[in-house]
């Protein structure tokens, strides 16, 4: 993806993108749907861990992510 920057607040991403075959990536034999992976910075600025359950809001002006549990 890109280099790790390390996030103080949500600003640090206003103008950072990535590529979507960096964020969605097919699932062998399954072409109805794909991984989505949430690049390391943002994950580690929104504290998520493995195993974590994530709510994912699509909305018109792009996707909202929160940590249920």
């Amino acid at each position: 993806l890109c280099n790790s920057v390390k996030a103080n607040n949500m600003a640090d991403f206003e103008n950072k993108t990535w590529k979507v075959e960096d964020i969605f990536q097919d699932i062998p034999g399954d072409p109805d749907n794909v991984n989505m992976i949430i690049p390391d910075e943002i994950a580690e600025y929104l504290e998520f861990k493995e195993g974590d359950t994530i709510r994912i809001q699509v909305t018109e002006t792009g996707l909202i992510l929160e940590k249920v549990s």
